[in-house]
């Protein structure tokens, strides 16, 4: 039997997970960070697919996650906009206490690719529209979890 190793920095059992996140307060985009490393830890993924949760204005992380499975590989625009309008349908006005937090995972290793930073783009631009606040897009592959910077989205 082969031992498994638990990341560096990441609770050994459910109990301290769920004691780190009830700790956790997200006002900077480490904080966020954590809070993806601690939901999506070890990482590796079997398919592309896009998890969302809610952050109070207080920075206090809901335990509502969803998982959205089929995102599209073309224009994610009219996708991101039908998001939105669940979203919004759903939440209502709660949404105007709360900040969305998005994460794109993805099997492979690379870091970001193309349709990481179109999707980002329309998720960041999909929030300014419905007036939802968001927290930096971030993405996960095999080997890495990172945030899409201003910069990657330039590029």
């Amino acid at each position: 039997m082969t031992p498994t190793r638990t990341p560096p920095d990441h609770p050994d059992d459910a109990d301290d997970l769920r004691a780190e996140l009830d700790r956790l307060v997200v006002h900077r985009q480490q904080d966020l960070h954590r809070l993806w490393e601690l939901l999506m830890s070890p990482l590796g993924f079997s398919r592309r697919s896009l998890w969302v949760t809610f952050v109070d204005r207080d920075g206090r992380p809901l335990p509502q996650l969803m998982e959205v499975d089929e995102l599209p590989d073309g224009d994610a625009a009219v996708e991101v906009g039908r998001l939105f309008g669940l979203l919004t349908d759903a939440f209502g006005d709660v949404l105007d206490d709360l900040a969305l937090a998005f994460l794109v995972v993805r099997p492979g290793r690379g870091g970001l690719h193309g349709d990481d930073r179109r999707l980002a783009a329309a998720l960041l631009a999909g929030a300014h529209e419905a007036g939802v606040r968001c927290h930096p897009v971030h993405v996960a592959d095999d080997a890495r979890l990172q945030p899409v910077t201003p910069d990657d989205l330039a590029a």
